[in-house]
């Protein structure tokens, strides 16, 4: 093996890793949230039917990802001639499918939870009628269902998608030529996220705006303190969700751009640079739950038992205000 072959063995390692450890996270994440939303007495409200679809995809694609990026060195440790292209025929494509549900998912339930924030704002009243656990788990299944219908039609046809790790591209079976749901994709779909940014932006500044124009009682503005915090947090969370998908998709747009400068890479690099993308799918949920979500990063931390300054302050408030 050379420098380019071992550098590429390292990446894949490090990308393996790095992924389990987020698997592992999301579903100790779901379990958290379950515990916390089925059988603790706190009022604290999570955004439970997001979290689960948000982990179900999670797990489910990064399952689908480990497929993607490993199957290439092992068909190859497996058969050197065509170790690779005997998966890519068996289930290459429904690999692809799966991964591709799972991306799909993530983006345009965090537009339903930018749509959701926008009716908030907008309607802080009738808000709530309208976005109930059981509406919302309604929404999301029918998205999900949609998704999943979009994806088939293509599939069962000719021009089906399936990843090729050599190339690190989705390539049409009908190739040059695409089925019209995958192009209509491929050239729009980059303006959801785009859109959630947008939009998620703007009700940030909007909020900042309005809270230094409008002078609010003192006693008032404790009172809503935690309903503000937890708006903010929701929004923060579509903001950084839309921006870590968006990462994928500009990557994606710049491939196709300028597809010679990237087919005239080396091998590695290419690989890498999806490697990267790939990842910043991966980690969505750490990241937006974890690091950038106070509530639930301590409902994990609490849950694995990791006992912190922050976590034990949140518990002898909580059991204060019990006293009371």
């Amino acid at each position: 093996m050379d420098f380019h072959d071992w550098l590429l063995l390292i990446s894949q390692v490090v990308f393996n890793i790095l992924v389990l450890l987020c698997c592992i996270y999301d579903v100790i994440l779901f379990l958290s949230v379950i515990k916390h939303r089925f059988y603790s007495s706190s009022k604290n409200k999570t955004p439970f039917v997001y979290i689960t679809f948000m982990t179900f995809a999670g797990v489910l694609g990064k399952l689908a990802d480990f497929f993607l990026v490993d199957a290439w060195p092992i068909g190859n440790w497996i058969d050197p001639v065509n170790g690779y292209e005997a998966y890519r025929n068996s289930i290459g494509k429904l690999v692809t499918l799966s991964a591709t549900l799972c991306y799909l998912t993530e983006i345009f339930i965090n537009l339903l939870m930018t749509i959701h924030r926008v009716s908030v704002l907008l309607s802080p009243g009738k808000a709530p009628a309208w976005f109930t656990d059981t509406k919302l788990f309604v929404y999301c299944s029918a998205l999900v269902t949609g998704i999943l219908i979009n994806l088939l039609i293509p599939y069962y046809s000719t021009c089906y998608v399936n990843f090729n790790a050599l190339t690190s591209l989705h390539e049409s079976a009908c190739a040059p030529n695409k089925h019209p749901i995958t192009r209509f994709q491929n050239l729009y779909l980059i303006w959801v996220p785009v859109t959630s940014v947008a939009i998620n932006t703007l009700m940030i500044l909007f909020m900042k705006l309005e809270r230094k124009c409008m002078k609010k009682k003192s006693s008032a503005a404790t009172l809503s303190a935690a309903i503000v915090e937890r708006e903010n947090s929701m929004i923060r969370q579509a903001f950084f969700v839309a921006v870590y998908l968006s990462v994928f998709e500009f990557g994606y747009l710049l491939m196709r751009f300028f597809p010679d400068v990237f087919s005239g890479l080396p091998q590695e690099i290419q690989s890498i640079t999806f490697l990267l993308r790939l990842y910043a799918i991966c980690s969505l949920n750490f990241f937006v739950y974890f690091t950038q979500t106070k509530s639930t990063k301590i409902l994990v931390l609490k849950y694995i038992g990791w006992k912190t300054k922050e976590v034990t302050n949140v518990a002898h408030s909580s059991a204060t205000r019990k006293m009371y």
